[in-house]
């Protein structure tokens, strides 16, 4: 089976009809730049024409719950309960961003966050969040700062998710090991349609996981 994601498309769409199709399309957030709801529903519908099936979260640059809910009402919304996905995956989707310096319009308490997510046990094939979790480079800025989030990396430490897909940290692109949950930010969308692709066979524990450009 093959999965793509992809995250940070901040209003930039024209890489998405160079993007190959897959069996199950994945999205980390920030559809805009600090836009509209207005501006948020066209974006998700501008995805869904390419990816009528895609399933996401919304980003800290998105406007709020209130982002959230629409995405969810759109049928391409992930919630943050465990889902079972095309009979085979578990996957839980956590929007919004840790707080940061620059006060973004969906930012929620690293405390809040925690108490939201401390209930959670089900096991997990795949978390797709927007913020990365705190360590694990995911979330390091180029001066070596980690600014990811502890309530994140917490709910990995006790769930073990197969694949972790965030986004948000536009400089720490890589695939990282997250005491042994693999761990993908593959960068914001732009231009290039930065991706990652991640096939999963039957009866494989793990994916094999590699980043990408759309139509390279």
């Amino acid at each position: 089976m093959r999965i793509l994601f992809f995250s940070d498309l901040h209003n930039e769409t024209n890489a998405l009809s160079r993007l190959p199709d897959a069996d199950l399309i994945l999205m980390g957030g920030d559809f805009t730049t600090a836009g509209t709801l207005s501006q948020l529903s066209k974006m998700i519908q501008t995805v869904a024409n390419r990816f009528p099936a895609f399933l996401g979260v919304v980003g800290n640059m998105d406007p709020g719950t209130a982002g959230e809910e629409l995405l969810m009402r759109s049928g391409h919304g992930l919630p943050a309960t465990p889902t079972h996905v095309l009979n085979r995956f578990q996957i839980l989707g956590l929007g919004g961003g840790n707080p940061s310096p620059f006060h973004t319009p969906y930012e929620w308490s690293e405390e809040e966050q925690e108490e939201r997510l401390k209930s959670l046990n089900t096991p997990l094939d795949i978390l797709v969040t927007h913020a990365p979790p705190l360590g694990f480079g995911a979330d390091k800025l180029p001066n070596g700062m980690h600014v990811g989030s502890q309530a994140i990396a917490n709910l990995v430490s006790r769930l073990h998710p197969a694949l972790h897909l965030c986004g948000h940290i536009h400089e720490a692109v890589g695939i990282f090991n997250e005491n042994g949950t693999i761990l993908v930010n593959p960068g914001p969308f732009g231009a290039e349609g930065n991706h990652a692709v991640i096939e999963w066979r039957d009866g494989e524990d793990k994916p094999a996981v590699w980043l990408a450009q759309a139509g390279k």
